[in-house]
């Protein structure tokens, strides 16, 4: 199968590509798609060089399943050129989560979504929306609470690794720590040592535009348009690894045991069996699983559960996710 990666230089392009060496169904070199100013740039797939090469120039006839994560903009401007050449698109960016005719999809939640659909029809493609890093490990860890008891209200506080800003964000945070007085570029306050509450634009409400993300897309994921969700996303000093803390109140009575084996019993999902047990960002690095812990009630409410989620944001909350999204569409779920 011919494959595409667009964005093949950034830090989850690479990832996507060292991905992808163990896909049997990637049986050609893929092509790497990237900005002019890094075309020609050398990566390896199964020790051997590719050149990179300019988007804008590329030939995408072939093309059956493309990989995307090279920001919102140019995914509006080439996804679309790769749906049109009959390539199925798997799209990392925002820009296509809220469109009404694109998936959003985590598949331990909603795969049959795009289950089979690669090369179900000659000549046609089609765009599937991966979504927010941080929705994509809330949404693992939500779903046996949604399918067991129903959920109300979710109530979350992240804590967001550098690296969910890309290499510019590591290499901010490094900068940072060697001298305290380097400019902020890339965040709005300095980070090294510090947390900083703003991810994304401001909004007229009073919030940032990641917070928003969260509410917007955990409701269209569950198909739940009426689920009350508030965020408050923060960006903490950390290299890999993105953390919240959560507070659900379900639909009917969640005893904590029941909600651990229901959770514990979930894909993709991995529950510290003690209340005080959790596991931290340097922990999971480089592991593409959801890992909860500190899971306990609240006194006094049989509707309430608190816990601590974490994820590798490289892996499942990017590439992982969006490799999975291709084993399901090319119908060889390797990554379930």
């Amino acid at each position: 199968m011919r494959t595409a990666i667009l964005g093949a230089t950034g830090l989850v392009g690479r990832t996507m590509l060292k991905l992808l060496e163990s896909r049997a169904w990637a049986d050609d070199e893929p092509l790497l798609l990237c900005s002019s100013r890094s075309a020609g740039q050398e990566l390896r797939f199964r020790g051997r060089p590719l050149r990179c090469q300019d988007a804008e120039a590329a030939d995408l006839k072939g093309v059956q399943l493309a990989l995307c994560s090279a920001g919102a903009a140019a995914s509006r401007r080439h996804a679309p050129r790769l749906r049109d050449a009959g390539a199925w698109v798997v799209d990392n960016s925002s820009a296509f989560r809220l469109d009404a005719d694109v998936p959003l999809v985590v598949p331990e939640v909603n795969p049959a979504l795009v289950a089979g659909r690669c090369g179900a029809a000659a000549g046609r493609g089609g765009i599937i929306a991966n979504p927010n890093c941080s929705t994509i490990q809330l949404a693992v860890a939500l779903a046996p609470l949604l399918r067991s008891f129903g959920l109300r209200e979710v109530h979350v506080t992240t804590l967001q690794a550098v690296s969910g800003a890309g290499q510019k964000g590591l290499d901010e945070l490094a900068r940072q720590t060697a001298d305290p007085e380097a400019r902020c570029e890339v965040f709005a306050r300095p980070i090294a040592a510090n947390v900083v509450p703003e991810i994304g634009a401001a909004m007229p409400d009073g919030s940032f535009e990641e917070e928003a993300k969260v509410g917007r897309e955990l409701r269209k994921i569950f198909e739940l348009t009426r689920l009350a969700v508030t965020c408050t996303a923060t960006r903490v000093p950390v290299a890999c690894g993105h953390a919240a803390a959560v507070r659900v109140l379900t639909e009917r009575p969640a005893p904590v045991a029941a909600a651990r084996v229901a959770m514990a019993a979930w894909p993709g999902l991995e529950v510290a069996p003690g209340a005080h047990e959790y596991r931290t960002p340097l922990e999971i690095a480089g592991d593409a699983g959801v890992h909860v812990g500190r899971l306990r009630g609240e006194p006094g409410r049989g509707d309430v559960l608190l816990f601590w989620v974490v994820a590798d944001n490289l892996l499942k909350g990017a590439a992982w996710n969006a490799l999975q999204i291709a084993d399901l569409l090319v119908g060889t779920p390797e990554g379930r």
